[in-house]
């Protein structure tokens, strides 16, 4: 069966078009709402759904842009009853049809997404005391489902509650979101005091403020936390969104942000059986400026290099992120009860703990790492099937 969409998705007939002109370069498609909508036809053409230029099982290309003719014109095109849009391309003789609705939501020059993925949303103790909470006996309902995801994305952070205590619960939970990412602590983790550690996470002493795994040059996106157990009367978690304590540095503090932003700085794995390494700027930002990671494992920096004036504005720039991040203004501290499940953005949001006496009795969360666009993906396709049933 020929797809009538270049894609898996669904779209709904919103507006058909009533009038079309051909030029030397271009569809010109008029709307019923009065809208134009320009599509070069070397685009058209590259969208083609003939067998030769589309897969339809893969629903992916298979010419690349070389593959087609170098110049593309049409002789004919026309709108169909049900609204569907039929050309025919002039040197090849080819014939291809193009649906409204994918047509109107990808058009070149004003695209339309039918979905776009939740706003962050920057936080501080003000505006939250706690992280968004989701009923875990429901967590099959996609609604309930779709909504923790979602917080994780918006806020950087969302916390399921009361799922069943058992060591299958955090991969069935996450393996409905997409693969967990292997790191050198494994494919699952358990965080409790061990008496032969190789990480200060598996002890009972306190953590500050800081992101996983700093020395991956791929910082692992989404950090999950299953508590299995919880006997002791310390060790409260703590988490502070990073990019709001990135906000308030650049506003207040301008040349201490520039510095995390432009100054590298070299993390290392101080393990006896791996090394890892990685230099890059505490805070990352994107082609336009946009803060898109902050990256800060505090024991596991390389001794900083540079000369004096360097070392002491690294030494201001970093007693600056720590007091923000480790500020009552910007932390949210809560207890973890057995069977819940706490996920954050690991390259946004900065977790740490009180310390604790395990003397008390067992402190037992397992954990595993995800990447930020598995959440993205699986929202876009829960969405996806809410269209598909037409909810």
């Amino acid at each position: 069966m020929t797809p009538v969409v270049p894609d898996f998705d669904h779209y709904p007939i919103q507006h058909l078009p009533t009038a079309l002109q051909m030029t030397a370069e271009a569809l010109v498609v008029t709307w019923d709402d009065g809208a134009e909508s320009t599509y070069p036809l070397l685009w058209l053409r590259e969208y083609s759904l003939d067998p030769v230029t589309f897969n339809h099982q893969t629903r992916e290309q298979n010419l690349a842009i070389i593959d087609l003719p170098d110049t593309v014109s049409l002789s004919s095109a026309s709108i169909a009853a049900d609204g569907m849009i039929q050309v025919t391309f002039k040197t090849e003789g080819l014939t291809s049809t193009y649906h409204p609705g994918w047509l109107r939501t990808h058009c070149p020059q004003n695209p339309t997404p039918q979905y776009t993925l939740p706003d962050r949303v920057l936080w501080t103790a003000k505006d939250r005391s706690v992280p968004p909470r989701f009923d875990g006996r429901n967590i099959a309902d996609n609604t309930i489902f779709e909504g923790w995801l979602g917080a994780m994305r918006a806020y950087g952070v969302g916390l399921i509650e009361q799922l069943p205590v058992a060591p299958g619960t955090l991969e069935t939970v996450i393996d409905r979101i997409g693969p967990i990412r292997a790191t050198n602590f494994g494919r699952l983790y358990d965080v409790e005091n061990k008496a032969d550690t190789n990480s200060n996470a598996y002890t009972a002493q306190p953590l500050r403020a800081h992101t996983d795994l700093a020395t991956r040059e791929y910082q692992p996106g989404i950090q999950f936390f299953f508590c299995m157990a919880n006997e002791v009367s310390q060790g409260a978690s703590i988490l502070s969104d990073g990019f709001a304590i990135a906000e308030r540095i650049r506003q207040d503090h301008p040349e201490q942000y520039a510095f995390l932003t432009d100054h590298p700085v070299m993390f290392v794995n101080k393990d006896k059986d791996s090394e890892y390494r990685y230099e890059v700027p505490i805070f990352e930002t994107d082609y336009r400026g946009n803060l898109t990671t902050v990256r800060f494992t505090y024991w596991l920096r390389a001794p900083m290099t540079g000369d004096i004036t360097t070392i002491k504005r690294f030494h201001e720039a970093t007693s600056l992120l720590h007091h923000y991040a480790d500020h009552p203004d910007f932390q949210i501290r809560f207890r973890l009860a057995p069977g819940d499940l706490v996920g954050f953005d690991n390259r946004r949001i900065f977790h740490g703990r009180d310390g604790f006496d395990p003397s008390e009795g067992a402190r037992w969360f397992r954990g595993c790492y995800l990447e930020r666009e598995e959440i993205e993906s699986r929202l876009r396709v829960l969405d996806r099937n809410k269209r598909l049933a037409g909810i």
